[in-house]
């Protein structure tokens, strides 16, 4: 999405924008409700048309600004019209679905709202008769002012309105359910100390060096090599035995340069075996090289970890037991 200052300040004020349209929705009942009154039924059902005119419209720049505030805190994706719900612990992405489609309902039934209205304005104001008001105040009692039928799509409008504007109170102030996931997601992060970068394999260079010098792997893109080991796993690697519990490795990797390293880095490799005996693996490439990144999903950043579907090579070849097995 455009980053231009017009967008970021439509983007930024949707909640200020919001409030227009509801307001002017929460009023149109009762000037429709007025509008019943077998004496001033004229001037109300016009004023009631002016009021969902005005509101819908508010609710086109409501529904705008709201679109391209979520694609800019990526809760919708840049070509995307709703957030993606992938699983039950997204809590956020499933309320706002739900405000959306629901605002989208009202915005719907607003617009028949809307004709419905200016048919009844149309017809009281259409013919300029004098005799309009007398004709209205004959009507039956359902017949008169905007009629029973729009009045029951104005309490429509505002109720597609109303929901949708509780869930976005929700959003902002929360409930038992969003507090709940909050801190659940809160407790993970703490819990996985690796969720936004991978800490300890970028600084591998305080592990134990389990070779004296970068020696050449072709398993792992004929790049020059060298593993450090955790403390608690050096003993075992060295002795080609598997890592203890608690224990990890990370490769750290070099271009090659007319049969040398060189000083362009590629990517970090670790293995590491769970408190459980389980064994995980990562992928870090800060950099991916441009003539590579169709590899990486035309991605120039790379950054994969257990149980990742791209790792199933690693799980593979450590399974049986290859060169690099250790």
């Amino acid at each position: 999405m455009s980053a231009s200052p017009l967008l970021e300040f439509i983007a930024r004020e949707h909640p200020a924008f919001v409030h227009i349209p509801i307001g002017l929705v929460a009023v149109l009942p009762l000037a429709m409700l007025a509008s019943f009154h077998p004496r001033h039924g004229k001037i109300l059902a016009g004023t009631s048309f002016f009021l969902a005119v005005i509101g819908w419209l508010g609710s086109t720049i409501a529904l705008f600004s709201g679109l391209i505030w979520g694609r800019q805190i990526n809760l919708i994706s840049p070509t995307g019209y709703l957030p993606v719900v992938v699983n039950e612990k997204q809590v956020l992405q499933k309320i706002l679905q739900i405000h959306i489609l629901a605002a989208m309902a009202g915005f719907l039934i607003g617009g028949v709202c809307v004709f419905m209205l200016w048919r009844v304005w149309r017809r009281d104001f259409g013919a300029g008769s004098a005799g309009q008001e007398h004709r209205h105040a004959g009507r039956r009692f359902w017949e008169r002012g905007v009629g029973a039928p729009a009045l029951l799509v104005g309490f429509l409008w505002l109720g597609c309105w109303g929901f949708s504007g509780k869930l976005g109170g929700v959003m902002v102030f929360g409930n038992e359910e969003t507090n709940k996931a909050a801190a659940e997601a809160d407790r993970a992060k703490r819990n996985d100390v690796e969720a936004e970068l991978p800490i300890r394999a970028l600084d591998y260079a305080s592990l134990e060096p389990a070779e004296a010098a970068p020696v050449r792997s072709k398993a792992h893109g004929d790049r020059w090599r060298r593993v450090w080991v955790s403390a608690s796993g050096i003993d075992a690697y060295k002795a080609g035995k598997p890592l203890p519990p608690g224990a990890y490795a990370v490769m750290s990797t070099f271009t090659d340069e007319k049969g040398k390293p060189s000083t362009e880095p590629g990517p970090l490799y670790m293995k590491e075996t769970k408190a459980d005996g389980t064994t995980a693996f990562a992928f870090y490439w800060a950099r991916v090289p441009a003539e590579l990144q169709k590899d990486f999903g035309n991605q120039d950043f790379a950054y994969w970890r257990s149980p990742d579907s791209k790792l199933a090579t690693c799980l593979g070849c450590h399974e049986k037991g290859g060169s690099t097995a250790k």
